[in-house]
């Protein structure tokens, strides 16, 4: 990766794309496969004190909105 950013990390596998970013102490771990997702969250809990709270609804003052197609973000 040429251009690398240390707050968003993208892994494609057979399974899918997964993307992690983080702002501070605060982060989003999404993608295509629930399980890998709740894997990937267990495997950090382990490591950090880390609290779920759910599915996106506000991040950086962004409201998210999953629809169909994705997810909606409005400000």
């Amino acid at each position: 990766m040429a251009d690398a950013d240390h707050s968003l990390y993208v892994l494609k596998s057979d399974r899918g794309i997964m993307v992690i970013t983080t702002y501070v102490d605060d982060l989003i771990v999404g993608g295509q496969n629930e399980e890998e997702i709740e894997h990937v969250k267990s495997l950090l809990k382990q490591k950090f004190d880390m609290k779920d709270l759910g599915e996106l609804r506000y991040f950086l003052g962004i409201e998210g909105i999953r629809v169909h197609e994705g997810i909606w973000l409005s400000q």
